[in-house]
């Protein structure tokens, strides 16, 4: 009985949350984009200086030729396009297929269609943009279904209320630890569509063996390398995409072949073309790419045999 309250009152406050961010997302666009972006960047910038002093440390440490006063103004700009963000993901909630068409601009490669007919394919992105609008690539892939990982949150009812503004029939939100299940289990198809399966592979990865180390950044830094292990043994084509901000709320995609399924590349290659495509990106427009997360919050191991291995190349 405990339990099933437990439940009810979990329902219930995503219900109410859910209501509350279609509210908000009702604002006229001026409104939401034009005061309380503002409003939220001045509070967290000047009245609760949301991890400043890490975002301060990680842009002086990856931009050490930058004056201080070159540092505070990637910082302002960095604490708008925060605020930005949490305006673009409340307006989620009244987000529709007419909406996302409007909001997003699609740069594919020249055959792109041709690339993945009758295939799977990993595209590989970044915590760099709203990075929520990657899903809109089922508006121009109709013959695949996505599949995307995603870092639970600890608490369930934000958890829930996240997977909510996201939920779409066309794409697949799966905790990290079972997408590879869900990948493997679907891999020749989903309602007779193929997977496209997208990973945002710049997360903060742990010294282990599901990670390579890369020079990134002025920072010896690890990255997960399963979107290349997936490539590699099911000879699937690999993308980068960049996101590309237009406008408030309105982004370019950009999408950039950097394996074609059947080259023979060194161990770690594809993620190192990642890796380099991600950093032009982030030096291009700093200010764009997520500061406030500790990236390098786990020491180098130079003792490592991976680390070795690395600097040895």
């Amino acid at each position: 009985m405990k339990q099933r309250l437990h439940k009810i009152y979990e329902s219930s406050v995503v219900w109410l949350l859910w209501v509350l961010c279609y509210c908000f997302a009702l604002h006229p666009r001026f409104i939401r984009y034009g005061f309380y972006k503002p409003f939220v960047a001045f509070i967290m910038r000047r009245v609760v200086r949301y991890r400043y002093a890490v975002i301060t440390t990680q842009l002086s440490e990856c931009f050490p030729e930058k004056s201080d006063e070159e540092i505070a103004e990637l910082r302002k700009r960095y604490y708008d396009h925060l605020a930005e963000m949490i305006v673009d993901t409340l307006s989620l909630a009244r987000m529709n297929d007419k909406r996302r068409r409007a909001s997003t601009e699609f740069c594919l490669t020249e055959n792109f269609h041709e690339e993945i007919a009758g295939r799977g394919v990993i595209v590989l992105t970044s915590h760099y943009g709203f990075w929520e609008c990657a899903l809109n690539l089922y508006l121009e892939t109709p013959n695949h279904h996505i599949v995307v990982a995603y870092r639970p949150i600890k608490s369930q009812i934000v958890d829930k209320l996240f997977r909510r503004l996201r939920n779409n029939n066309r794409v697949d939100v799966v905790p990290s630890h079972q997408f590879m299940r869900h990948f493997l289990t679907h891999r020749t198809g989903k309602d007779g569509k193929f997977l496209i399966a997208g990973l945002i592979a710049d997360q903060n990865c742990p010294p282990s063996k599901g990670c390579c180390w890369h020079s990134f950044l002025n920072h010896d830094s690890l990255f997960f390398d399963g979107g290349e292990q997936l490539a590699l043994k099911y000879h699937l084509p690999v993308y980068y995409l960049e996101l590309e901000r237009i406008d408030a709320g309105c982004y370019r995609h950009k999408y950039t072949l950097i394996y074609d399924g059947v080259e023979e590349v060194a161990p770690h290659e594809i993620t190192e073309r990642y890796v380099r495509c991600l950093e032009r990106t982030i030096v291009a427009k700093p200010e764009h790419w997520m500061w406030s997360h500790r990236r390098w919050k786990f020491p180098v191991t130079p003792d490592s045999k991976f680390y070795n291995n690395y600097k040895e190349q």
